[in-house]
């Protein structure tokens, strides 16, 4: 929902998130014959459900909301729908895989801070637990991250991996520190 929240770069995949484990037979090709035939190519385990299709993924995930305004509601089709804040979505990316950086998750840090840096304050009580992780896995990957930065098919200006990097540093070592959340 960042691409269609902040207009950054183009993405290939949709998280969806949903509260409790049942709700994944569902959307399980396994029990679902509907979802089979949407797609038959998926990987599952008990917190989560990865559709492969053509067009990208949709990965299904077992999460709680964790900020204080989790998402706003949206009209969409003459039904309201929640979508999620962009607070939100920093937050799960870092709680839930920050101990695994990847370049676009540092590609979107930084695009949501500059877009909407209220939404940055909202999410960094949740970087804490991985933040060190997080930072420590750019400086040991930058290579790859770096190769992987310059391939996000970025929309409009874009910040270089350097100046990224410097920039979730400001947001993350204060966290880290006690003196920033």
């Amino acid at each position: 929902m960042l691409m269609l929240r902040i207009d950054h770069r183009q993405s290939r995949d949709i998280d969806l998130f949903v509260p409790d484990p049942q709700y994944l037979g569902y959307v399980s090709p396994r029990l679902n014959d509907v979802a089979e035939s949407i797609s038959a190519d998926y990987e599952q385990a008990a917190e989560y459900l990865k559709l492969f299709l053509p067009g990208g993924e949709v990965d299904v995930v077992v999460g709680t909301p964790l900020t204080e305004q989790p998402f706003d509601l949206v009209e969409y089709r003459g039904r309201t729908i929640k979508v999620e804040t962009s607070g939100e979505i920093v937050a799960k990316k870092m709680w839930h895989r920050g101990d695994r950086a990847k370049a676009r998750d540092l590609f979107d840090l930084c695009a949501v801070d500059r877009a909407e840096p209220e939404q940055i304050e909202a999410a960094k009580p949740w970087m804490a637990r991985h933040g060190a992780a997080f930072l420590d896995g750019l400086s040991l990957r930058e290579t790859l991250l770096r190769r992987e930065f310059e391939e996000i098919d970025a929309i409009g200006p874009r910040m270089s991996f350097e100046e990224c990097f410097s920039q979730a540093e400001r947001i993350i070592r204060p966290v880290l520190r006690g003196t920033g959340a």
